[in-house]
């Protein structure tokens, strides 16, 4: 016969997905036994127990007993929920508030005394349903399955009105890219956003105040303009501003966090979720004395609908992402292929999704050229699109030739530049052919024949250079810099004598102020 303890061991290595022959190693008794109590329900267990007799906590003394040594600080509220998680049991025979009791009562039987720190929080006014939330991030050192302790960081949004609560954890600090993604997901938990959101003064969502003028952050700015809720922010240490959210925080990091062991951040946000679900929402708040889960399925009415597009859209104009040396960019745990020789250097790119269609297109940051377009694959590790053969080979070299001659409007610079080409790059040829024919359809023939011009005096021959030149004589138009026309109009000093000098283009982005992203 086995104690309440031991059979509590069993059914949480078995929820661990480990094999009977392993826990029965593990926890040093036969398979037999574990086999016999495997699939027993608790209330089956209780009966055949000879604690049968000792209803309420009493039954699990050992294994709180041990909790209490091990972890002094240890609330009542967070053994309650493990005994519940442990057991797999919704409800325990026994109320919380007796159980808290029994612990006391253990505490002062084995002077086991409790470290106490306490802080002050003024009360506020309660508002009304969907009208504020607020937003606090906080960190906790715990051990890892490895046996070393490690930083944590933890992201909190709590419903202002309910209570209802939503954490995120992630194993490095937030910055405002991975802060924008913690609020899409939180707004994706609630369905739906409150009008006005409470933050502390973070660096990663404002770079300063200048007397009640907030600069944010460019990320989070973009991420405020999309969403359109309104901002509160905060001085620093301002528990009565925040109070609630800071009571989140820490709720969340000694009821849930605390004496936990890390095996890796998905699955410990796994658990945090039905920790939420089975006791962080679903304990009666001790202000309000309701029910969080109860009050929001009020409140959750009263929430501005956001759409998924909404959010991706948000993300899309804050976070970019690399695109790799073999042309892929990694997204949402899975690789999406973009045309070869689409890489570049410090290359990145926008992942737009499309809603309605279930795509996501790979756009260039700065041009918005779109790279590829592809089906959202919701499975992780996928190798997304397949290679393309993107040259047009309907026609013959001489054909297309042709064709781009028209479209330069048989400028007589046009045979001579693709001439070049042709001898620079015979084996891409076609390639560069199909890359400026494109440009007659992204920009207007005028431009694209100015940069025939551009590119011709200073002997830049390549689809590339061409496309680079484009966007640069196009910025220069817009801000007034550019008034050379086809008449004739000499050339700067330094461009002047019998051979023009040849630059790269680093110089010509740099008179941009910014990257411009070769084709």
């Amino acid at each position: 016969m086995i104690d309440w303890r031991m059979y509590a061991k069993i059914q949480e290595l078995k929820n661990k997905k480990f094999k009977k022959t392993q826990v029965a190693k593990q926890l040093g008794i036969n398979r037999e036994t574990v086999a016999k109590y495997w699939d027993m329900p608790p209330d089956k267990f209780a009966k055949t127990n000879k604690y049968v007799r000792i209803r309420r906590p009493a039954v699990y003394k050992d294994i709180i007993l041990s909790w209490l040594q091990e972890y002094p600080d240890i609330s009542a509220a967070q053994m309650y929920d493990w005994l519940k998680e442990r057991t797999g049991l919704e409800t325990l025979d026994f109320q919380q508030r007796s159980f808290r009791e029994y612990v006391r009562q253990l505490r002062e039987e084995y002077d086991i005394k409790k470290p106490v720190h306490s802080r002050q929080y003024e009360a506020v006014d309660e508002l009304p349903p969907g009208e504020q939330a607020q937003v606090d991030m906080g960190e906790i050192l715990i051990e890892a399955a490895c046996g070393r302790r490690r930083k944590i960081y933890c992201f909190a949004m709590v419903l202002a009105h309910s209570r209802y609560k939503y954490v995120l954890w992630q194993e490095h600090p937030f910055t405002t890219d991975t802060f924008v993604q913690a609020h899409i997901k939180a707004f994706s938990f609630y369905g739906g956003r409150p009008r006005e959101i409470v933050y502390d003064q973070d660096k990663v969502l404002a770079v300063s105040e200048n007397n009640g003028d907030i600069i944010y952050t460019a990320g989070f700015q973009d991420y405020i303009n999309e969403m359109k809720f309104s901002v509160y922010l905060c001085r620093g240490s301002d528990p009565e501003s925040k109070g609630k959210v800071e009571n989140v925080v820490k709720y969340a990091k000694h009821g849930f966090a605390k004496h936990r062991k890390l095996r890796n951040i998905d699955s410990f946000n796994e658990d945090c979720l039905k920790w939420l679900e089975r006791t962080g929402n679903k304990e009666k708040h001790g202000t309000t004395q309701k029910r969080p889960a109860e009050v929001f399925a009020v409140e959750k009415e009263y929430l501005i609908p956001v759409s998924e597009y909404s959010f991706a859209s948000a993300v899309n104009e804050s976070i970019t992402y690399p695109v790799r040396h073999d042309n892929i960019v990694l997204y949402k745990g899975n690789r999406y292929r973009v045309p070869k020789g689409t890489y570049a250097k410090d290359k990145r790119v926008y992942m737009v999704i499309d809603e309605n269609e279930d795509t996501v297109a790979v756009t260039d940051m700065i041009t918005g050229e779109i790279y590829a377009t592809h089906p959202v694959c919701h499975e992780k590790g996928m190798l997304v699109g397949h290679k393309r053969d993107t040259r047009d080979k309907s026609k013959t070299i001489s054909d297309q030739e042709k064709v781009l001659k028209e479209l330069f409007d048989n400028d007589t610079l046009a045979a001579p530049f693709l001439e070049h080409i042709h001898q620079n790059k015979p084996r891409y040829y076609r390639d560069q052919l199909g890359m400026i024919r494109k440009l007659f359809k992204e920009w207007d023939a005028e431009i694209v024949i100015k940069g025939l011009h551009y590119c011709s005096e200073r002997e830049l021959y390549s689809a590339g250079d061409l496309k680079s030149s484009i966007i640069y004589l196009n910025q220069s138009i817009l801000e007034g810099k550019y008034n050379k026309t086809r008449d004739g109009t000499p050339l700067p000093e330094k461009y002047k004598g019998n051979k023009p000098e040849v630059r790269s283009l680093g110089v010509y982005e740099e008179a941009m102020g910014r990257r411009i992203v070769n084709g």
